[in-house]
């Protein structure tokens, strides 16, 4: 064999044992492209179901909101008419504190009085009765 010979079994040697080295190579590149694709789509879905509950839980929220706004209108509502009916009611309890409970005052004066007169009148017909 000639150094010729020798030189081309060892660089065909080399360029077999680069080939294997880099099919090597590149397999492992292909099985960490894999998984890194793998993760990537495992995160993309879950980022996608956070996204879909974060829609739901916005929903939730807005409902709740609504509900919390209609409650707010329902006792602004009820304020106003509170406040509307303040005026009557003051009105309404100055003439019965100036008219009415005066009256009532002087009719069960009124009553008391007959009463006391009825019961003394009527003592005293039980007694002269009772001497005779």
């Amino acid at each position: 064999m000639d150094a010729l010979s020798v030189l081309y079994v060892a660089l065909a040697i080399a360029a077999l044992l680069l080939a294997i080295v880099l099919s090597i190579v590149l397999l492992a590149v292909r099985r960490n492209l894999e998984q890194l694709t793998r993760r990537l789509d495992e995160s993309l879905r879950q980022v996608e179901m956070t996204a879909e509950d974060l829609r739901k839980t916005n929903v939730t929220v807005r409902e709740i909101l609504a509900g919390v706004e209609q409650g707010v209108s329902n006792v602004t509502h009820f304020t106003e008419g509170v406040r509307a009916l303040r005026g009557p009611v003051d009105v309404a309890t100055r003439v019965l504190d100036h008219a009415v409970s005066p009256m009532l005052v002087n009719l069960v004066g009124g009553v008391a009085g007959v009463k006391a007169a009825a019961s003394h009148i009527f003592e005293r017909f039980v007694r002269k009765e009772e001497r005779k």
